[in-house]
């Protein structure tokens, strides 16, 4: 036969057990979320990543044209007013430096541009770490206290019972709350107080009974 310690563990594990499932549960749900936004920002921000150098290509590729433009047309027009080499090497080789400088300097946009792409990926895969630990840690803290709050329900239900029990004389309850002596202390005078009681529930026999009332 069940006793009251044995229905009070099983009740705390089928409620322990119920708390577990419903908190792991939300918690998977959250991570599946989080997952999925993280890997829509990384496919996102990848696909964003691809196409750096195929812009900054185009834009190397106009500086390039507008160059030849610019060197035919300075070489077309030193021909027309007769400007002599020296003068014509001087402007080649200053329309030459200030494309090389802006080549340069598109070149090290490209590289800054792909530089803050890579690390947004690491950012993204660090938000997303710490959003993961952060929902386990939620998850955990909440599962504590519902733990905690079921624990001290099911002890108010221990304690109900046990004081439902003495009132028929079974202090067995009680055993668990305040040691086996002190139950055994409380139903001596329980059957002292409600002698009629006890002779009932067989807990004592007439000649206690006797001895207890004087008759």
């Amino acid at each position: 036969m069940a006793t009251i310690q044995d229905t009070l563990a099983r009740r705390q594990n089928e409620s322990a057990g119920k708390i577990n499932d419903l908190y792991n549960k939300q918690y998977d749900a959250n991570a599946a979320n989080l997952r999925a936004t993280y890997d829509r920002n990384v496919s996102d921000a990848a696909a964003a990543q691809q196409k750096i150098a195929p812009q900054y290509q185009t834009q190397a590729n106009q500086m390039a044209a507008q160059y030849e433009r610019n060197r035919r047309n300075m070489n077309l027009q030193n021909m027309n007013n007769g400007m002599g080499t020296g003068t014509a090497v001087q402007q080649q080789e200053a329309l030459n430096n200030a494309y090389q400088k802006n080549y340069a300097g598109l070149r090290g946009q490209e590289l800054q541009a792909q530089t803050d792409a890579g690390q947004k990926m690491v950012n993204l895969g660090t938000d997303y770490q710490n959003a993961l630990a952060s929902a386990r840690a939620d998850a955990e803290n909440k599962k504590a206290a519902a733990l905690i709050s079921d624990q001290n329900n099911q002890n108010n239900w221990y304690d109900n019972q046990a004081k439902i029990m003495a009132g028929y004389g079974d202090f067995s309850g009680y055993e668990r709350l305040y040691g086996k002596d002190a139950a055994q202390q409380m139903r001596d005078v329980w059957i002292v107080q409600n002698p009629e009681a006890a002779l009932g529930a067989g807990l004592i026999d007439q000649a206690r009974y006797n001895q207890i009332t004087g008759k």
